[in-house]
C-alpha cells in the first residue's frame, strides 16, 4: 500500500491541474478516491503517475479523475502509440532516398 501522503499528493496534483483548467476545484470524495490513487501508485509508481496525469491533461479535451483512475492503462497505450508514430515520422524524414545519394 502506498503511503497516505503519496495518495494525497497525487489527488492534490489532480486538483491543481483541474483548478487551472476549469477555474474551480474538483468535486470528489478524497477519502474514497485515495484508494484509486493507491492502485495507480502501486501499479505505475509516483513519478509515472505524475507524468501520465500531465500528459492526460495536455491531450484530453475534458479530463476527469474517474477516467484517469480507471483507464490509466489505455492512456499509457495511447501515449506509447503516439511516441512510436512520432519516432516513425522523424525516422522517415531523416532517411534519404537512394537516388539523392548519386
Amino acid at each position: 500500500m502506498a503511503e497516505r501522503r503519496d495518495r494525497m499528493a497525487l489527488l492534490s496534483r489532480y486538483s491543481k491541474l483541474h483548478t487551472l483548467r476549469y477555474e474551480e476545484k474538483p468535486v470528489h470524495n478524497i477519502n474514497k478516491e485515495q484508494w484509486a490513487a493507491d492502485g495507480l501508485i502501486e501499479s505505475y509508481g509516483m513519478s509515472m503517475c505524475y507524468d501520465l496525469m500531465q500528459y492526460y491533461f495536455d491531450v484530453s479535451p475534458n479530463p476527469s479523475w474517474g477516467y484517469f483512475a480507471n483507464y490509466a492503462d489505455k492512456i499509457i497505450e495511447a501515449r506509447k502509440r503516439l511516441d512510436q508514430d512520432l519516432q516513425a515520422v522523424s525516422y522517415t524524414h531523416l532517411t534519404l532516398p537512394t537516388s539523392d545519394l548519386v
